[in-house]
Parts: C-alpha cells; sequence; structure tokens
C-alpha cells in the first residue's frame, strides 16, 4: 500500500504561498490516515478484530480484471495466436486453376449444421439461420441470396461479420446494407474466381491490401491480456509504445481500468493496428525486455476498449504476521466470524487512501486549489517535495526513498529556486506525469516570468495534464467531503433508513457513453444539466417510504458536492458538508465554475457496497517467513511447460535453534479471496472485515 497522506492541513479561502515543500514526518498511523480524509466507521464495531501485514511481498496481493461478461481474466498463455489458417496457399495462377470444379462445390459445410446453427440463433432467427446453412452447400458463384432482419448494435454486426467468417472458411460473403434503418446484413455465396483475382490484386498492397488483412483477422484491434508485476498500468504502456516505436505512443492502447502498482495483476488491454505477433515477441526478452510484464491471449476484434468496460476485479489477498487482537479469540475463530458477518452486512463504500494520492501532498489538497480558481497554488502543490532528499547529506545508500524519488525533488528544487523550466524537466523522472506535464509546458512556452514565479502561465500548464488525472484532483476533493458525510450518516444509524434519505430515481430511457476517470469514477458532463443526459438522478424517500421496509441501508446513495445533484433532506448531513468545505473556503451550493474541467456536476455513490454474490472465503495457514503462498498466472504457465513446481521467493533467510538444529521460522498468514465491482476498494473491506487491524507494510526501495 502506497504511503498514506499526512493530516490534511486547514486551508484559509486565500492562501499565503509559503514554503512549497512537505514536512519530513511522515510516519502517520493508518488510523490517522484515515481519520484525515473522513474514514472512520465501522458497520459491524462489536466484530473481534485481527491484524495482518498486508503487502509485504507485491505478490501478496493479486488482482484480476473482471470483463464486461463476469469472466475473470488471467493469463493463459503468450504465445502469439497461429496464422496459418490465414495465409494463402501458392495456387497456379492460370485460367484453367481458378475454376471451381465439382469436388469443390460438393464441400460440406466446415462446421456440423448443429454447431452452425446454435452460433447464427444468438443473431438471427432460426428460420434465417437455417437459411444461411443451406447458402453454404450452393454451387459456388450462385446468385442467391440471403438479407438479415436489422441488426441496430454495430459491435453486433461486427460479430455477426466474424461468425459467418468463421463458420464458413470464407464460402459466404456478408455486407452490411443501410437500405434501411437500422441496417442489415446481405449474405451472398463466394466466387472461387472473383476472389482469386482479388487476391492478386491484394497483393500489390495500397489501402485495400491493409484493410483487407485487419478484417480477416477480425479487426483492427489486437486485445490481449496485461500481466504485471509492481508496475504501473500507464507505465507499462508507455514502456510497449517505447519499445514498439508507434508513432502514437500510449495513445494506440485502451483499457477498462488501471491497476494497483504493488501488486500482481491480470487485465485485458487493446492495441490499434499493432499485429499479434509484434506483441508476443516483447516477451521473449524475459524481465529484462518488459521488466516486470507479460502479454498473452491475443484475439482481433472491430472495436478497442474504454475505461469502465468491466465488471469489477477479483482479490487474492495474502495477510502476514496474522494474530487476534481480541483477548480469548482465536485467530481463525475471529477471520470466520468476521467474513460471515460481513458477507451478510456490506461494508461502508469509502473511498479508498489511494484515491487521494501516494505522496506526502493529497490530490485532494490540490483540488481544493483548482476548485478556488489559485492556478499557482495548485502548480506549486503538485510540485511540492521533501527538501531532505536534495541534501547533500542523505546518504545514496538508505534504500528509504527510491532514485526516482530523490530525481524529483530535485527537479522540484530547480524549479523553485531557479525557475529554470527546461532543466528542471530534463531532470523530472517520466513516470511523474502530472509534474512532467506542468514542466515541459512552462519550458514550451518559453515566458520566463519575472524569475521569482510571477507572470506564468500556470493555467495552461495545468491544462496540459492529461484530462483524466488533472480532473483526478477535484474529484479527490468531492470524495473527501462524501467520505465525511457518509461517516456522519452511519454514526445517525448503519442500519435504519430515514425521511430524507436518498435513493436512485427511475433509471433513464436514454442510453449515453458515460465518461469515468482513472480510477473508474463517473464524470457528468458539465452544460448538460437541462437535457436527458442519461445519467441516473436521485430522489428523496418519504417518511411513509422510509418505515415501509422496501429499502434498505444498501439502496441509499449520497451526493458528491456539485451543481446539478440534489442533497439530502437531512440538516445534520448538510451541515457536515457545508461546514467541511467551509473550512477549504468553498461552498456546497456554489460549485459552477468558469473553467470546465473543475465545474463540477457531482455524481451519487452508494453508502454501502459488499461483495459479488456476497462471497468472500479465507484460509488461515502456517508458512515459512516470506514465503509466497499463492500462485500468480505466470508461475502457473511456467509450471505447465516445465512440469516443475516452480520454487517461490522467500525473504531473507530466518532460523531459529529447535535441540540444537536449525529450523526454519514461520508464520500464520490469511488468505482471503473476494470479488468486488469497480469503483469499490479493497482496502476498504479489509477494514471492515479487521476492525482497523491493517497494517501498512513500508517497503525498501526496490522490494
Amino acid at each position: 500500500m502506497a504511503s498514506p497522506p499526512p493530516k490534511k492541513p486547514r486551508l484559509s479561502p486565500s492562501p499565503a504561498i509559503t514554503t512549497p515543500t512537505i514536512p519530513t514526518g511522515t510516519s502517520i498511523s493508518q488510523s490517522a490516515a484515515e481519520a484525515a480524509v473522513g474514514i472512520t466507521e465501522y458497520v459491524n464495531p462489536t466484530l473481534p478484530a485481527w491484524s495482518g501485514v498486508l503487502k509485504q511481498r507485491y505478490s501478496d496481493f493479486l488482482v484480476n480484471e473482471v470483463d464486461e461478461h463476469g469472466v475473470v481474466v488471467h493469463l493463459k498463455s503468450t504465445r502469439a495466436p497461429s496464422t496459418t489458417s490465414q495465409q494463402e496457399p501458392k495456387k497456379d495462377t492460370s485460367v484453367n486453376a481458378i475454376k471451381p470444379t465439382t469436388e469443390e462445390t460438393l464441400v460440406p459445410v466446415v462446421v456440423e449444421e448443429k454447431t452452425a446453427l446454435e452460433q447464427l440463433t444468438a443473431f438471427v432467427p432460426a428460420d434465417t439461420a437455417a437459411a444461411i446453412i443451406a447458402l453454404s452447400k450452393t454451387a459456388p458463384g450462385s446468385n442467391d441470396s440471403i438479407t438479415t432482419p436489422p441488426i441496430a448494435s454495430k459491435d453486433l454486426r461486427s460479430a455477426f461479420h466474424g461468425v459467418i467468417r468463421t463458420l464458413f472458411s470464407s464460402r459466404l460473403v456478408t455486407e452490411t446494407s443501410v437500405a434501411a434503418d437500422p441496417p442489415s446484413i446481405v449474405i451472398t455465396r463466394s466466387n472461387p474466381a472473383t476472389q482469386a483475382g482479388e487476391r492478386r490484386r491484394s497483393k500489390r498492397g495500397g489501402k485495400n491490401h491493409r484493410n483487407a488483412s485487419w478484417a480477416d483477422l477480425g479487426g483492427e484491434y489486437c486485445h490481449f491480456t496485461l500481466y504485471k508485476e509492481n508496475r504501473d498500468t500507464m507505465e507499462v504502456l508507455n514502456l510497449l509504445g517505447r519499445l514498439l516505436k508507434l508513432r502514437g505512443g500510449n495513445k494506440s492502447f485502451s483499457f477498462a481500468g488501471t491497476k494497483d502498482r504493488r501488486a500482481v495483476t491480470s487485465q485485458r488491454c487493446a492495441a490499434h493496428l499493432v499485429k499479434a505477433e509484434r506483441l508476443a515477441g516483447l516477451n521473449t526478452g524475459g524481465d529484462g525486455g518488459l521488466r516486470g510484464a507479460r502479454l498473452g491471449d491475443f484475439e482481433y476484434k472491430p472495436h478497442g476498449l474504454s475505461l469502465g468496460d468491466l465488471c469489477g476485479n477479483e482479490f487474492v489477498i495474502t495477510l502476514r504476521q496474522a494474530e487476534s487482537l481480541s483477548p480469548g479469540v482465536a485467530l481463525e475463530d475471529a477471520v470466520k466470524m468476521c467474513v460471515e458477518t460481513v458477507k451478510r452486512s456490506g461494508f461502508a463504500n469509502y473511498y479508498g487512501l489511494q484515491r487521494f494520492g501516494s505522496f506526502d501532498v493529497s490530490t485532494s489538497d490540490v483540488g481544493v486549489y483548482l476548485l478556488r480558481g489559485d492556478w499557482r497554488g495548485a502548480v506549486e502543490k503538485i510540485l511540492s517535495y521533501n527538501p531532505a532528499l536534495c541534501s547533500p547529506s542523505s546518504s545514496s545508500e538508505d534504500d528509504k526513498f527510491s532514485r526516482d524519488d530523490r530525481e524529483r525533488a530535485a527537479a522540484c528544487e530547480i524549479y523553485f529556486t531557479t525557475y529554470d523550466f527546461a532543466k528542471a524537466s530534463s531532470r523530472m523522472p517520466r513516470k511523474y506525469v502530472a509534474e512532467s506535464a506542468i514542466l515541459r509546458c512552462l519550458s514550451e512556452r518559453g515566458n520566463p516570468g519575472d524569475g521569482k514565479g510571477k507572470g506564468l502561465d500556470y493555467l495552461g500548464a495545468i491544462q496540459a495534464i492529461p484530462r483524466g488525472l488533472k480532473t483526478m484532483y477535484a474529484h479527490a476533493y468531492q470524495s473527501l467531503i462524501w467520505n465525511h458525510v457518509v461517516s456522519a450518516r452511519l454514526r445517525i444509524s448503519s442500519t435504519g433508513v430515514l425521511p430524507g434519505d436518498l435513493i436512485f430515481a427511475a433509471a433513464p430511457q436514454t442510453e449515453v457513453e458515460a465518461e469515468v476517470d482513472q480510477h473508474g469514477e463517473l464524470v457528468i458532463s458539465a452544460g448538460g444539466a437541462e437535457e436527458d443526459d442519461g445519467i441516473r438522478r436521485a430522489r428523496a424517500l418519504s417518511a411513509e417510504e422510509a418505515n415501509n421496509g422496501k429499502y434498505t441501508i444498501a439502496d441509499i446513495v449520497l451526493p458528491t458536492p456539485g451543481w446539478d445533484i440534489i442533497y439530502p433532506e437531512n440538516p445534520a448531513l448538510m451541515e457536515v458538508y457545508r461546514s467541511v468545505m467551509q473550512k477549504d473556503g468553498l461552498n456546497p451550493m456554489d460549485m459552477k465554475r468558469s473553467v470546465r474541467d473543475w465545474s463540477l456536476t457531482g455524481s451519487y455513490r452508494k453508502v454501502m457496497s459488499g461483495f459479488v454474490d456476497r462471497e468472500c472465503s479465507y484460509e488461515v495457514k502456517r508458512c515459512r517467513v516470506g514465503e509466497q503462498v499463492v500462485e500468480t498466472d505466470l508461475e502457473t504457465i511456467e509450471e505447465a511447460q516445465t512440469g516443475e513446481k516452480r520454487k517461490r521467493g522467500l525473504a531473507a533467510a530466518k532460523m531459529e535453534k529447535e535441540d540444537g538444529e536449525e529450523k526454519e521460522e514461520e508464520e500464520t498468514v490469511v488468505v482471503l479471496r473476494m470479488r468486488l465491482s469497480t469503483s469499490c476498494y479493497a482496502t476498504m473491506a479489509l477494514r471492515e472485515l479487521m476492525k482497523g487491524g491493517v497494517k501498512a507494510y513500508k517497503p525498501e526501495f526496490g522490494r
């Protein structure tokens, strides 16, 4: 887990910018860090407590994406798909050679009729499917054709084209007809003579050749599983862009959501106009090439991925040095009681600590400056640094901080002491995306200001930050306020429904493509309040509805501050919105801004969350100290290939004497397996399960 942020400082409405550095004291406890961002309540406060160390090894935290169809993503193969069936065999180009023979005419359907019928009826009625199969048996070049009923979805039409091509090995030709709306698909029998001529023409190259090639493969997007260890999603995609020398860099890739850094994760990504063979070839470099990542399970599709194209994530979490904190209650009994209770009740749907950043300055602090319109303050917050990292007396052998941390601090120091933007930009490591974007923008603008920070285009520098990242700052502040209000609501009642509580109103009929930020949170478009924008709205419960038993705490939602939401009709909760925001010089009833990115409409989030299908399993076991106890996807593949169990890593050998003989030390671990929906934090589930017993492990550099 990333280092927790320090307690949020109280800011005046017009703060004076003083020393733009981070205090060196970062030894804040987990509970204090949680309280600083409004996380204070439990749904089941009387359950026994137990403790364990989280993420001592990055392999103690396994995250596997769950796709839109509910399938858990696992890396199964790192090999590129075979292209043998797609390659054209050499043929005699004489006229006689390409004429269809009697044998060609009588070739049966490539697959059994029953199988073909089952697959086709997923798209068209049974009679249409039967007619398609019959058409495939006619003589090549037949003038017969079949037109399907209208298929409104573009994705379904694309999938149908692919199914026809796969089932009948190009014996049938499909073409979308736009004569009607929605479009239909016209199917005809292919003509071998015409196809041979087209193949000869396609070998000359050009645009048609390229398009035909991608169409034959299944689409211009190569979907693949990205498996990574102790790496950021964007960090790996940036590396792929450089290794493949893609003109668009990481913009050639799309994905459904980012995954934790200090973890072993598997997720689906898509590459535009990049062949599977090129991607698979990067695996041959081992860790020296992809550096802790592998690519596999390649599949071509006509569309890429968008943020939010997933159902959630499956977590397998190992907690080390586990022990009961409740006198008289054994560890296994405590774990069992907590798991069974939380499976039924759920847990508070707080935004977790990682929502507020992994550095000493919280992302919500930056959000305050942005909402105030203090662009310089926001830039200087983002570029804050720990001066101790720049001290000559700081030993390079001290592995408390990484080399990148020190380089970042040095770049920020150059900025604040010299305002030499080019030099600071060249020193800033690429992984710090926001800082790099700001310094690069100021350098390219060529405006030095007065040499003391005045006269610079601070708003332009902030706008240079990628949108998903820069909007995250304001969203983090909204999340902070939401956490405080949820805590106040749970203090009133963690089980009951109250008059004035909000629930989702009836779902809108209009379909819209929702925009989400890099954390998977909904971004409501500014300026669309008067339109039927398809965003889910909320309404307040009457006293009668609150007491009739139809609704539970699981139905209650609360809004993040914004100008296009309604607030709960509960004076105590409204006072929390006002009082917390007033300390920052902000007003929950005044959230419109002149800059679109920070004119926050607000959104609704459920107060409670829970395990998908109310399933959570656990195992309490003994193992050697530091032993990896759960197999990763890559280890499963390697063991299947070699037939041998891979020796998993151990911490530094710890031995103790027993009866004169050396014996390896052991520890007790608890392994939890759970599946959570999108934008739900596993750390908040652990908090409820362990009653604050999570011990955040602070790794030494490089571990």
